[in-house]
């Protein structure tokens, strides 16, 4: 995890604070999720994959992967595309304003709707056919 450090500092330094944390004795699996006024951001890693995902502090909420936020702000059509944990620090560090944005009271519902999309999107492009 000290590879996240400066990440996680960067989260820090902008109003998130860290609400969770769980680190596993196995494996080094663990999750760590970061909150501000509007969004969540999680960080974990399992059987050695890492991801970073995201979600609305609106009750109930499903959370997305961060690849998919990319996708809509970048407008990416290939939604297939695998996404490096060191090319989402990136992204977040670049696009914390924006994507707070998406995440914020006014966009949500549309922010929600269009990742819902994406996601349908991602599977059909992984799946073809998936929908008949």
């Amino acid at each position: 995890m000290k590879n996240n450090e400066k990440t996680y500092g960067f989260l820090k330094s902008n109003g998130f604070e860290l609400i969770q944390k769980d680190t596993s004795a196995f494996f080094g699996d663990y999750y760590d999720i970061f909150s501000n006024d509007f969004l969540q951001i999680r960080f974990s890693k399992s059987k050695s994959f890492e991801t970073v995902d995201i979600r609305s502090n609106q009750s109930n909420e499903n959370w997305y992967d961060l690849a998919l936020v990319k996708a809509l702000l970048y407008k990416e059509r290939d939604l297939n595309y695998v996404t490096t944990i060191e090319t989402h620090k990136d992204f977040i560090h670049k696009e914390l304003g924006n994507i707070v944005e998406l995440f914020n009271d006014k966009n949500y519902l549309t922010t929600k709707k269009r990742l819902d999309e994406l996601g349908n999107e991602r599977a059909e492009q992984m799946f073809p056919g998936i929908r008949e």
